[in-house]
């Protein structure tokens, strides 16, 4: 009888082990400014290439009323903590068909964003629009792409 109490809680610890590796995987690391990419998708639905600051759950739950136009089922908002974090979003046009790579310098008046070129370019004939989001620290500083 022990042996089998001894064997079902190493299957259950097991188990709850493998769930969680699956979850931390498909976040990335962040950087020095404390950027963190939560998520890469294939299709965003905009034409052109946008970056969009999301600073509160409003924003985000409109954003993701776009995105799930056209998804059944629709993608669910992450959980984010508006009081401490802002989100980054960036929407590729129809022609990228890479995710973007972000690094983000905090001047005194402003947060300047930088596109970084993808090491790995690929050629498809697949029409998509990706997007990415970054999470990074609230701040109230405008926000330049370059």
């Amino acid at each position: 009888m022990y042996k089998n109490l001894i064997f079902l809680a190493l299957i259950l610890s097991i188990q709850l082990n493998a769930c969680k590796s699956s979850v931390t995987s498909s976040l990335l690391n962040s950087n020095e400014m404390g950027i963190q990419n939560i998520l890469n998708e294939n299709y965003s639905g905009f034409e052109e290439e946008e970056y969009f600051l999301i600073r509160n759950q409003e924003a985000l739950n409109t954003f993701y009323g776009k995105i799930n136009r056209t998804r059944k089922p629709g993608l669910v908002p992450p959980v984010v903590d508006f009081s401490q974090n802002m989100l980054l979003v960036w929407c590729g046009d129809s022609k990228t068909s890479n995710y973007i790579d972000l690094e983000i310098n905090e001047y005194a008046d402003s947060l300047v964003v930088h596109k970084l070129k993808s090491k790995t370019e690929k050629q498809n004939n697949l029409i998509v629009s990706p997007f990415s989001i970054f999470q990074l620290r609230l701040s109230s500083k405008s926000l330049k792409i370059q």
